[in-house]
């Protein structure tokens, strides 16, 4: 199999253009799904795709396509990521994997156009709305609504902390298409890996086999409003002492699981509180509760005993806690044939890779429920994810996306995944 050189050289400039739109002096980023910032980034691939030659899509959940297309009567093999980030996010997450779609593919329409390649499908580069989740829930939403998991009526409704509604942010934005979404065959997405493995074993690729489960759970737990001064203590009801033992609940659930020989990832984001006065006890806490592990059983079984302390938790606060919401991410695999198709192409480049799974949710994930999709990993410095001091070396950069060209070919030339 062939590299082009170009593929590599055209990708670091994109990227260097790419990692400066929204670029904080901290080095983040505050990229959240359909603000100025996530606009202008998405503005600039839109250029991109239509200098290199592209169709360019737009559906309803503003999900941006860009189709190479050699074939009027076949369906396309989707490559990319997202363009939005969280909130004081890094630059690498989700951008890294639309930068690289798009440079490989150019470097493959340049095969084909020059009758080196020829492939059984298309090659559209897509970036998907709202991955992160971190400004409207639900996350993996643009990827969801593709594949028909999520309405678009119904994630319309869903709202920032601030009241704005998703379908009218989308509408102001001007990033709801009316395009139908290309045919899909297969997908493929590259990512930084977000986590310790491939770093600590000194290999260059991870070809990802499938996904840990997570049960997500929005919780409120109620107090009463007092006088922080003149409430005695033991007459306390306070919501934020509650949130705290719950805190302190899920770290012990975690590390009562290792001791079992079993791991388990637990944790409370998202809090808010009411009323916000240094003079009242809190009344209310709105919080976000999330277990991980590597089977659904286990993961159910978690959450299940953490549930299970709220009554301890509640009789030592003085208040009520109740799971509003819950949705339960399934563990799954994706298919062998694109396993081995990522592992043969990284020994085509001279990379070692071993077999990993993912703890995080990627769009793969989502898309995996509907179309045959595959997940390659790039190392990350000191797992660092989610922050500005997010980072992967160049050369790791760059050997993701010579992998990336060669297991695209391939599966051009199989027609997707075997």
């Amino acid at each position: 199999m062939n590299q082009p050189l170009s593929a590599t050289q055209h990708f670091s400039e994109l990227f260097a253009e790419s990692m400066t739109i929204g670029r904080k002096p901290n080095g983040g980023t505050d990229r959240m799904a359909l603000t100025p910032d996530d606009s202008a980034h998405r503005t600039w691939l839109v250029k991109q795709l239509r200098k290199a030659g592209t169709e360019v899509r737009i559906d309803g959940v503003g999900n941006i396509f860009g189709l190479f297309t050699w074939d009027d009567d076949a369906p396309y093999i989707l490559c990319g990521s997202h363009l939005d980030s969280q909130e004081n996010g890094g630059v690498y997450d989700g951008a890294y994997g639309v930068v690289a779609a798009l440079a490989a593919a150019q470097a493959i329409d340049a095969r084909v156009r020059s009758g080196a390649l020829a492939p059984a499908t298309n090659l559209a580069v897509v970036d998907w709305t709202n991955e992160e989740g971190a400004r409207f829930e639900p996350s993996l939403m643009g990827s969801r609504v593709f594949t028909g998991a999520l309405r678009l009526s119904d994630i319309e409704q869903a709202k920032d902390l601030g009241g704005t509604r998703f379908g009218d942010a989308l509408r102001k934005s001007g990033w709801k298409g009316t395009d139908t979404p290309p045919q899909a065959a297969a997908y493929f997405e590259l990512h930084v890996e977000q986590g310790p493995e491939l770093e600590t074993a000194g290999v260059n690729i991870g070809a990802v086999t499938g996904n840990w489960s997570a049960v997500k759970m929005d919780v409120d737990i109620d107090g009463e409003q007092s006088h922080t001064g003149s409430t005695p203590m033991h007459l306390r009801k306070d919501a934020l002492y509650g949130m705290a033992l719950l805190t302190v609940a899920a770290r012990k659930l975690a590390d009562d699981f290792a001791r079992r020989g079993t791991e388990v990832r637990t944790s409370v984001t998202k809090v808010r509180l009411f009323p916000h006065s240094p003079n009242i006890v809190t009344s209310k806490c709105q919080l976000h509760l999330e277990v991980r592990a590597e089977s659904e059983a286990c993961a159910r079984e978690a959450a299940n005993e953490l549930a299970a302390s709220f009554a301890t938790i509640e009789a030592q606060s003085g208040t009520a806690i109740a799971i509003v919401d819950t949705e339960v991410r399934q563990a799954m695999t994706f298919p062998e044939s694109g396993v081995a198709l990522i592992e043969h192409a990284a020994a085509a480049c001279g990379l070692s890779c071993i077999r990993t799974k993912t703890v995080c949710g990627h769009d793969a994930v989502a898309l995996a429920a509907a179309v045959p999709s595959t997940l390659l990993f790039v190392p990350s410095v000191g797992s660092s994810a989610h922050s500005p001091n997010e980072f992967t070396k160049p050369e790791d950069l760059s050997n993701g996306v010579r992998v990336l060209v060669e297991v695209l070919q391939e599966a051009l030339r199989q027609g997707g995944l075997a």
